[in-house]
């Protein structure tokens, strides 16, 4: 019996540091693919152009010399609610940039151990509206035939990487705002969940410091500042945060102090927590053995 298994990578880093222009890394893999700079960040006037290189870095496992056949393509993006990046036809989307990029190669064969460069053109239209206009490259690999062995098991595993971009024409805005705060306490720990708004037409990456305190006003957890999910423009965001930790049962009291970057100064909001003795008991109760 033949079974075949594909796996489907998507290798996107929206925190990456912005460039315009990065080499690869030299740290070894044992097998794989990557892409450099996971993001760009361009400030580009309208009726301009400008040229960027996407390093894709191809290691293979063992001594496999085989090439692996990559394809290139367009593809419009954005950020759910929740916080996950979702792909879609390219132009298909409000404020897309996919119509302004050229790339080349659109097709390749790529050595194991080498970095093939990807270049891109970018032209913004002379009529180009203020604000972000988004875009990915994404990168696949397709196999040049596939060979079955009989009464085997095999695994053929196919890369898709993004490389996300951010094209910003003049006369951005940012103007982030702090809509709600949820706390609730769980048998695996605390999930605390903000929402965030951005009513301007530039991404927002706020900073955000969480502390909860109890009744007497001591603090019981404490999550210095990170950085949040970006939020996109005009969009609302809902970045859950779980804080692996269980309190004694009582009344605590969370505050969430967010610095969204905007110009603007940081803003706290505070919401209840109750943890009751049966969400204790829950987290306490062994799993039971198979």
């Amino acid at each position: 019996m033949i079974r075949s298994f594909y796996i489907f990578a998507i290798l996107v880093c929206l925190c990456a540091p912005a460039a315009a222009q990065v080499t690869a890394s030299n740290t070894p893999v044992s097998g794989g693919m990557a892409l450099s700079p996971a993001r760009f960040e361009l400030e580009m006037k309208p009726g301009t152009e400008t040229t960027v290189v996407v390093n894709l870095d191809y290691r293979a496992s063992g001594d496999n010399k085989t090439p692996a056949r990559i394809v290139a393509s367009m593809s419009d993006w954005s950020i759910t609610n929740d916080g996950r990046v979702e792909y879609f036809r390219a132009n298909s989307r409000p404020a897309s940039a996919s119509s302004w990029v050229i790339y080349s190669p659109g097709e390749a064969a790529v050595l194991p151990g080498t970095i093939h460069q990807i270049r891109v053109t970018i032209a913004v239209p002379p009529d180009a509206a203020p604000g972000d206009h988004l875009t990915a490259l994404v990168i696949e690999q397709r196999p040049e035939h596939l060979k079955y062995e009989q009464n085997a098991r095999q695994m053929i595993v196919r890369y898709r990487m993004a490389s996300m971009f951010y094209i910003k024409v003049p006369g951005l805005t940012k103007k982030g705002s702090f809509e709600d705060l949820y706390a609730e306490s769980k048998p695996e720990g605390i999930f605390i969940t903000p929402t965030f708004k951005n009513e301007g037409n530039s991404v927002i990456r706020p900073l955000a410091s969480v502390q909860i305190f109890d009744a007497d006003g001591k603090v019981v957890a404490d999550v210095p500042e990170i950085e949040s999910l970006p939020v996109l423009a005009g969009a609302q965001l809902k970045p859950s945060l779980f804080i692996d930790k269980l309190l004694a049962p009582g009344n605590y009291t969370v505050k969430y102090r967010i610095d969204f970057q905007d110009g603007g100064k940081a803003t706290e909001g505070v919401a209840d927590l109750n943890v009751k003795a049966a969400q204790i008991a829950a987290a306490a109760k062994p799993e039971p053995k198979p």
